[in-house]
């Protein structure tokens, strides 16, 4: 009998509200992200995210331009369970925060291979378009990559099959394209991608 291929997971980022943290639960999402970018449209406090709940999702924060020290303090204040790195931060940064609770991002549209092994070890690598983007870049960049590994970058229920096609990622990374307006997520849109997964 041939084994059932691997769940994908589901993380819808850019969580700004209890309404959607509650829709990502109810649905059966598995992260929840929260984005500490202060120039991003979905920035959100770290208070705020503290004072949202999520029960089973495992919450990411998202961190650009942070240090180590705030990283870690919002680490404890939000309640998160990883610190997703967006920023190039360097690998002393990923050893003084564990690489257990660390998602770093990669953007292989910046020439960025991600055909390597992650040193130091991290819990997932993000193949991204870019800060923010919206728009998806070439998977076929991503023949090889090694696992695990999320992919983000402009995807939606339309396109997700498409990447499918192209890669099986241990885990999918969803934002605008599962929003109404920007930090304001979409039920409906939300339940379409769970239904492809």
């Amino acid at each position: 009998m041939d084994a059932q291929p691997q769940k994908i997971l589901l993380k819808v980022c850019g969580i700004t509200r209890q309404e959607d943290a509650t829709t990502c639960e109810a649905l059966g999402v598995d992260f929840c992200g929260f984005i500490f970018h202060p120039a991003s449209p979905r920035y959100i406090t770290p208070e705020r995210v503290a004072a949202i709940q999520t029960k089973h999702c495992k919450r990411v924060g998202v961190f650009t331009t942070h240090n180590v020290q705030e990283i870690l303090e919002t680490l404890v204040l939000a309640r998160l369970d990883y610190a997703q790195l967006h920023g190039r931060q360097s690998d002393a940064v990923v050893q003084a925060l564990g690489g257990h609770r660390v998602i770093r991002v990669v953007f292989p549209g910046d020439g960025a291979s991600p055909v390597r092994d992650a040193e130091p070890p991290v819990a997932y690598t993000l193949f991204d378009s870019g800060y923010g983007t919206g728009k998806a870049f070439d998977w076929k960049l991503l023949e090889g990559a090694t696992r695990p590994f999320f992919v983000a970058g402009g995807l939606n229920a339309q396109n997700l099959p498409d990447l499918l096609k192209v890669c099986r990622p241990d885990g999918v990374d969803l934002n605008s394209g599962v929003e109404i307006a920007p930090g304001i997520k979409s039920a409906e849109r939300i339940q379409e991608v769970k239904e492809l997964l």
